[in-house]
């Protein structure tokens, strides 16, 4: 049974040709994927985490430590800022993280990623992600590139970036199929006013590490890291967590008890971490990848073209008062009323940072990374 045999340093388990030999290879693919499903033996994970995800084709010699010795002169001090306050409250219970190296090393490694990708430089969630792979790979160089391989090959493209594009759009993608699939909890959601998007949009930003214990997220992560529908299994799980929780849903009367319910005692309910994967696993042939695809990309599409909709109205009102500015100045100029001008407020450059912080909710980040005309810009609006 593979995932139970030994490997030894440097021996990989041959993933890459599973399933690709005819009936034998897709026998043994499927066997291999039971095995995922029941569970990776934590001294194999290491290894098969990093074959199964890409990390391992990912990995270039000596690159790592360029990227950590690299001068910090160029980094972008909004994105520094930003992870050296989420490395200091970043599982503050874990001795390893409270007391042992687990932060500087948790600083490196997001260092390290904001150097390679300043695109998306860093994000909260991240932080998060990082330090429950430190928990179980060997080295920080080795967390670093399962990193990698989550945020460029498993989750779609655009996840982390500034906009939130992808991981927005998965919002919206999700709440169709709890439309779906859970009509009566969907239906009971509506009438509560509940936008179940602002509640679900960190367990995927965070891979579940904010809502699963340690034990389960890993268990979650043998699937999302070794089987070629990662990013589809996100929505399994997250159907799952309300199928299972559902008729305790159905009782909270108020907002508010739907809300500290999800936030507070969703995983608090006697549910098995078997039984979690199960259920996940049972709605293989409803959340499809192709149609999670499709779905998602529609979803952006409609955002895209929002956002478009709202920079054109926009800028038709800086034209419009760009040409009132002038009859406005003449008037002014001919009356010799003396009238003090506003002072122009400054806005802040985008930045690779991408916070959740500051008394933030998800709710507050899913709408502010839209664009927004001046005057809601400057809080007028």
């Amino acid at each position: 049974m593979i995932p139970e045999a030994k490997l030894p340093d440097g021996e990989t388990i041959g993933v890459a040709d599973l399933g690709v030999k005819g009936k034998v290879g897709r026998a043994k693919w499927n066997e291999f994927r039971n095995l995922v499903l029941g569970g990776i033996p934590v001294a194999n994970r290491p290894k098969i985490w990093a074959e199964c995800s890409g990390a391992l084709s990912k990995r270039v010699p000596g690159y790592y430590a360029d990227l950590v010795t690299r001068p910090s002169t160029d980094d972008d001090p909004a994105v520094i800022s930003q992870i050296d306050m989420d490395i200091n409250r970043t599982l503050t219970d874990n001795i390893y993280f409270r007391r042992g190296p687990g932060v500087h090393k948790l600083s490196e490694v997001l260092r390290a990623y904001a150097r390679r990708n300043p695109e998306v430089g860093y994000c909260q969630g991240m932080n998060l992600i990082t330090a429950n792979l430190l928990l179980i790979m060997p080295s920080a160089e080795d967390t670093f590139w399962i990193l990698c391989s989550i945020i460029e090959h498993i989750l779609p493209r655009g996840y982390y970036d500034h906009s939130l594009l992808a991981s927005r759009a998965d919002q919206q993608v999700l709440r169709q199929y709890v439309t779906q699939v859970l009509p009566k909890l969907s239906q009971h959601l509506d009438e509560l006013s509940i936008e179940l998007e602002a509640l679900t949009f960190q367990w995927f930003l965070s891979v579940f590490t904010d809502c699963l214990s340690a034990e389960a997220l890993f268990r979650v992560w043998d699937v999302v890291l070794c089987i070629n529908d990662g990013s589809t299994f996100l929505f399994q799980v997250a159907l799952a967590l309300l199928k299972l929780n559902e008729q305790q849903l159905l009782q909270c009367d108020t907002p508010a008890a739907i809300y500290t319910y999800i936030n507070h005692q969703m995983t608090n309910h006697a549910i098995s971490i078997d039984g979690l994967i199960n259920a996940s696993e049972g709605l293989r042939k409803v959340v499809r990848r192709d149609e999670v695809e499709a779905r998602r990309q529609k979803a952006i599409d409609a955002e895209k073209q929002l956002m478009k909709e709202r920079e054109d109205r926009n800028e038709l009102r800086r034209t419009q008062k760009a040409t009132t500015a002038p009859a406005l100045v003449s008037e002014m100029t001919a009356s010799a009323v003396p009238s003090p001008m506003p002072s122009p407020a400054l806005g802040s450059e985008n930045s690779g940072a991408c916070s959740l912080g500051g008394g933030l909710t998800a709710e507050d980040i899913l709408r502010s990374r839209t664009p927004v005309d001046e005057e809601t810009a400057l809080g007028l609006g």
